[in-house]
């Protein structure tokens, strides 16, 4: 069974609210870019024996932040709609009903989902990057032994070839894989910075 810190939302999303804190801080802006939302099947919703309804977790960028929510399509009372928590809070997203979601469907939609946004590619990817130190304790050692002064060893490190600026969704969701399992890493060895996250929370 996958645990709370393993989930690929509650280690990429946060980094992402957090990136983005930075990205408009350097003066930059949101293009005119609506509402883009991206959902992630958590189920079914069943009455009678029938299925009524989907149970998703949505998320979505609105005003410079990024936000998600447990909803159901077919019952706003049902038991499975939550309220609307800030991807800035990592606790409260790792509470979120991830295990009801197909986490090998995880990337792909979230690369598309921020290209989306319309935001300067390279700033954001280096905001990331800068988030990644700043939130994580380095060097940062993994259980298996192996050390990373910084996170862009650790992305550089068997970077695949076709990972290419001139392939902008390639490399967009190399990148978040590697936040994802940078992130996940520094919370299984007790790395994570909880006390800074609370701050951008």
């Amino acid at each position: 069974m996958t645990k709370p810190d393993e989930y690929y939302a509650a280690n990429v999303f946060p980094p992402l609210a957090w990136a983005l804190e930075l990205y408009f801080k350097q003066g930059r802006r949101s293009k005119e870019t609506p509402v883009v939302e991206i959902a992630f099947s958590a189920g079914e919703h069943k009455a009678a024996l029938r299925t009524q309804g989907q149970h998703e977790i949505v998320v979505w960028f609105s005003k410079q932040e990024v936000f998600l929510r447990p909803r159901c399509t077919y019952d706003k009372d049902c038991k499975f709609m939550g309220p609307r928590i800030n991807a800035r809070d990592r606790e409260a997203v790792k509470a979120l009903p991830w295990d009801k979601t197909d986490q090998t469907k995880f990337f792909k939609p979230t690369r598309d989902w921020v290209l989306k946004l319309n935001l300067d590619f390279t700033t954001l990817v280096r905001a990331l990057v800068t988030v990644c130190d700043r939130m994580v304790t380095i060097p940062l050692t993994t259980r298996y032994g192996k050390t990373f002064d910084k996170f862009d060893d650790y992305r550089r490190h068997k970077w695949p070839e076709d990972a290419t600026p001139d392939n902008k969704s390639r490399l967009l969701e190399e990148v978040l894989l590697r936040v994802a399992f940078w992130f996940q890493t520094a919370a299984d060895v007790g790395a994570l910075k909880k006390a800074q996250a609370n701050q951008h929370s």
